[in-house]
């Protein structure tokens, strides 16, 4: 008697449990509703300032499942229009997702890489959705076609170049100055630094003169020149000094203003979370970016205990970048310059640790945050063995005992590489030299949020090199073997 009441609880259970599971399914059954697909517009123009906005959103409805309980998967496919859906772009979106958004960007690339599109024309678009019923014993059902037209536009440079008299490297369009793209902002470029007397304009390629961007008809707009025989007009910069470049290449404007040098050249850390501890005659020096003068860096493991800045070495009373408030929190950006330091204000760390610190001079603000070091890092580019190849790169090897610390030995042939700190996407942070192209001599790599500025070691000569990359301290040696 007790194993028949055993076993008939065993059977009431696993009546309820699959009667709870047959339950749910039903929310799959769709009945006979029909498989239709709709897009938000019908005819527009693609414009790149509104790269990041919503372009189309295709939706359809469910379709049915003919009563199996069985999910569905749905697919979008987008053809041109009269080619009975030759050549389409597919995409599996899965399964009870009805909507797909597509950005200006997004659209615009597709029409142009995929479709051929020429920018400034009419393109009609078809879409269609394929419905895949989870059952082998229902066949898959397709929309009917709805068609878009669409004008998409030719994207400007993802890349500017400032080169002329003003520029270290003067007229040498192989080392022009780099601008810094805005993120999300498509077509606006910046740079800060400094600027020689003399005449500048902007090329979009290392290498080559043509396409430039020249200047318009005042100082503050500018054209595009694509043929040597137009105007090679010029901008020019009166006075040596620190200028801040803003750029826009859709709108066509610019604007150059000058700023004041940085109030000094050289930073130090002192206190007893650094190194060197409280020692003014021997601080701990802090790196300034050469890419923006105002910006100093310090990459470190501090120990509990405070920090501030000093402006100079071996006296106490120098100016010092100190908190507004004593043991302000490191969440905090605010900062202030104090004069021979009259009040003692610090920075305190509690939790010991490696910690990134960026001071900005030119905006009065200090960033300070704690660093969690990547446990994997990758080479990719056509430098190395597996060349962008950025699902497979080739991946660096932890230092044991130091866990900031990466090696990769191996061969590399001429061309570029970068550092990313992910597999799969190309738009992941990466570790990039400064400067664009720097080469084996350079020693000091960046941390590059979205893959943007996309700068690139580059390898002149090929053979067997050894890499040793410290993403703590940022720095790096290619040594050829």
């Amino acid at each position: 008697m007790k194993l028949s009441y055993h076993l008939l609880m065993f059977i009431a259970v696993l009546f309820f449990l699959t009667a709870c599971k047959r339950e749910n399914y039903a929310v799959y059954n769709k009945g006979n509703t029909p498989l239709v697909i709709s897009a938000s517009k019908n005819s527009f123009v693609l414009k790149e300032k509104e790269g990041l906005s919503d372009a189309v959103i295709y939706n359809w409805t469910s379709g049915s499942n003919q009563g199996t309980n069985a999910a569905i998967l749905y697919t979008l496919q987008l053809a041109k229009q009269g080619t009975n859906f030759a050549n389409p772009i597919t995409e599996i979106i899965g399964k009870a997702i009805y909507t797909r958004k597509f950005s200006v960007q997004e659209l615009n690339d597709s029409l142009l890489n995929h479709f051929n599109a020429l920018p400034g024309q009419v393109f009609t678009l078809e879409a269609r959705i394929i419905a895949t019923t989870q059952d082998n014993g229902v066949a898959s059902e397709t929309s009917s076609a709805i068609t878009i037209s669409v004008t998409p536009y030719k994207p400007v440079s993802a890349t500017l170049y400032l080169l002329g008299d003003v520029a270290p490297d003067g007229w040498d369009n192989t080392k022009a100055i780099p601008l810094t793209a805005v993120p999300n902002s498509p077509g606006a470029f910046k740079w800060t630094g400094k600027l020689n007397a003399g005449n500048f304009k902007f090329i979009t390629t290392l290498g080559q003169w043509l396409p430039s961007y020249n200047k318009g008809s005042d100082n503050s707009t500018m054209v595009l020149r694509t043929d040597a025989g137009q105007p090679d007009n010029q901008w020019q910069i009166a006075t040596a000094g620190i200028y801040i470049v803003e750029v826009d290449i859709i709108n066509l404007t610019i604007s150059v203003l000058q700023s004041s040098a940085p109030p000094y050249s050289r930073l130090w850390i002192v206190g007893s979370a650094t190194p060197n501890g409280w020692n003014i005659s021997s601080p701990n020096e802090m790196l300034v970016d050469s890419s923006n003068l105002f910006v100093f860096n310090y990459n470190e493991v501090l120990t509990a205990g405070e920090f501030k800045f000093p402006t100079a070495t071996g006296n106490w009373s120098t100016d010092y970048y100190m908190p507004l408030v004593n043991y302000q929190a490191l969440s905090s950006t605010d900062v202030q310059l104090v004069t021979g330091g009259s009040v003692d204000y610090k920075w305190q760390i509690t939790d010991a640790g490696a910690y990134k610190i960026k001071l900005d001079l030119l905006n009065m603000k200090v960033y300070i945050k704690p660093f969690t070091p990547y446990t994997k890092l990758w080479m990719v580019g056509d430098a190395t063995p597996v060349g962008w190849n950025i699902d497979n790169p080739a991946e660096m090897t932890v230092n044991p005992s130091d866990p900031y610390e990466f090696t990769w030995t191996g061969p590399l042939t001429a061309g570029e590489f970068k550092i990313p700190t992910a597999k799969g996407n190309w738009g992941c942070d990466y570790f990039m030299p400064l400067i664009d192209q720097q080469g084996i001599n350079s020693h000091l790599a960046k941390f590059v949020t979205s893959g943007s500025p996309d700068h690139k070691w580059r390898i002149t000569v090929a053979g067997n090199y050894s890499i040793i990359f410290n993403q703590l301290k940022e720095t790096i040696d290619i040594i050829k073997l």
